[in-house]
């Protein structure tokens, strides 16, 4: 499981609840989890909903994949890892991961599976984006910046 996914689902089963307002999702990931600093857990919770793992429901967070799907590990704690920038196909596999609620390593060899199928006439990032469409899977802004990288070349 995606190391984002489990810190995002962290607070809400922590608190046995689908909704938390953006205040108590950080002071969950900075003061009771005593994980992060407010500052960094803002930055989580950015990173979430740009990556369309968390959503707006009225004025309260809910997660945008089934939490219950999500085991945390006994002593689970982030790794410094989690604020480095991802490139396009590793966020788009974390993404599809956490929404279809499979592995990385099953999302990837879907991906090569389907660039494989495509006799390899299409990138690594097309496949994924095939994939993602075929899983239903919203990836957002991601679809956007791809299609623009190979569509809308100058």
């Amino acid at each position: 499981m995606d190391e984002l996914t489990l810190v995002v689902a962290t607070p809400f089963k922590k608190n046995a609840s689908s909704l938390l307002s953006i205040k108590d999702f950080e002071f969950a990931l900075s003061f009771d989890l005593k994980w992060m600093s407010p500052d960094l857990a803002s930055k989580v919770r950015d990173k979430a909903i740009a990556s369309r793992m968390l959503k707006f429901e009225g004025d309260k967070l809910t997660p945008d994949f089934d939490i219950d799907k999500v085991e945390i590990p006994n002593g689970f704690k982030p790794s410094e890892n989690i604020f480095i920038e991802k490139g396009d196909i590793e966020e788009m596999i974390s993404t599809i991961s956490a929404k279809a609620s499979i592995t990385e390593k099953e999302v990837i060899a879907a991906i090569n599976n389907k660039q494989e199928q495509l006799e390899d006439l299409v990138s690594i990032e097309i496949a994924g984006l095939i994939v993602a469409r075929e899983m239903g899977c919203d990836i957002g802004d991601l679809y956007e910046r791809i299609y623009d990288k190979f569509f809308n070349k100058e």
